[in-house]
């Protein structure tokens, strides 16, 4: 999460904390983040493309791909 000026928002509260403590270790986390923002960092732990194909979270993490039997609907 990013402010206006494009800073990384850090929170440390005890009902929220930004970037989440675990982020870099969860690839239910990075991947979608790096399908909208494929040269991404996360503070203090580096790349996101690094930190999806490093163990322990490279065994977690799928290999999705789009399926060309499946119509999705557009808005426009």
């Amino acid at each position: 999460m990013w402010d206006d000026a494009g800073e990384p928002v850090l929170r440390d509260d005890p009902e929220l904390i930004l970037p989440h403590p675990r982020a870099h270790l969860r690839a239910f986390v990075l991947r979608p983040w790096i399908d909208i923002q494929p040269y991404g960092r996360l503070p203090g732990h580096g790349w996101l493309t690094d930190l999806l194909n490093a163990e322990p979270v490279a065994g977690d993490a799928l290999e999705l791909s789009p399926r060309p039997d499946l119509a999705l609907e557009s808005s426009a």
